[in-house]
């Protein structure tokens, strides 16, 4: 009996792959990721003298009026 319904599992998986790659054809590629044309961003110049070091200021909080 086991042996039974090994082969009928088998038949049904067969024909359920057998029926889905007739159904759904042979598998797609994915086209080639190609780009074309100019860039519409020109690239950063980042030279020493268009460079500035940014500046910062020590914020002092006060913890008795937060709460």
């Amino acid at each position: 009996m086991l042996t039974r319904f090994l082969f009928w599992a088998l038949l049904i998986y067969l024909a359920y792959r057998i029926i889905k790659a007739l159904v759904l054809g042979p598998p797609r590629q994915a086209p080639p990721n190609q780009v074309r044309g100019k860039p519409k961003n020109r690239p950063l110049d980042l030279s020493g003298q268009n460079v500035e070091d940014a500046k910062f200021e020590e914020i002092k909080e006060n913890t008795k009026e937060r709460k």
